[in-house]
This record gives structure tokens, sequence and C-alpha cells, in this order.
């Protein structure tokens, strides 16, 4: 059996990126030094998320290159406390099938898809 348990986000802009993601997604990140710098890590629904210095991690990337779709359960709610916490919207909301969705950027410019169960 395989599954993700974890991942890391190289981040330039870290106390927006920190202020975004707990805002946005209710993640509390604890702070921990390793490698002669500071690394902030969190619980987002089980799974482990860190905020590594883009520097540390010699991350030249302008943006990431793998993008996570995150379900929410009120997506113009989420969109609004993405706009007040520094990210922005890719375009309009649209409606696929059964599912609403949206395109966002977070401070640090890593894209994410935010979608919503149609009820």
């Amino acid at each position: 059996m395989t599954r993700i348990t974890g991942f890391t986000l190289a981040v330039t802009r870290m106390e927006q990126t920190i202020d975004f993601y707990t805002h946005v997604f209710g993640i509390s990140f604890e702070a921990k030094e390793l490698y002669g710098d500071k690394l902030y890590y969190g619980d987002w629904e089980g799974i482990e998320i860190c905020l590594c210095p883009a520097s540390l991690a010699k991350n030249t990337a302008k943006q990431n290159r793998h993008q996570l779709e995150v379900l929410v359960a009120h997506i113009q709610k989420t969109k609004e406390l993405v706009a007040r916490y520094g990210g922005r919207s890719m375009g309009a909301i649209e409606e696929i099938e059964n599912t609403i969705s949206i395109g966002i950027y977070d401070p640090d410019n890593n894209s994410l898809v935010l979608k919503q169960v149609k009820k």
C-alpha cells in the first residue's frame, strides 16, 4: 500500500504563506530549526505540510511543479479568504458535472484548485 504522508513547499514569502495557509485552510504551523534555518510544519487533514525556505531547498522555480486539488465546503467563502490573505484567483468559478471549482494562487505564486461538491 502506498499513500502520501506529507509534502514540502519551497517558499520565498514565508510570513505571508504561513498566514495564508493558516487562515484559508486552518493549518497551525510549528517552527523547527533545521540545517541552520527555520522550517514550518503543520498537519493538513492528516498529511504533514512543511514550508521550507526556497533558498535552503535551492529551489529556483518561479512557480510550483505540482498542483494540489483541495476539497472545500464553501467555495465562495474560501475564495474570499484567499483574496483576504494574499492569494488570488486564476479565473472564474466553473461548474463541471457534480463539482464547482476554481484555480487560485497562494502568496508565493503556487497554484491550487479548490473544489466543492454540488449539492
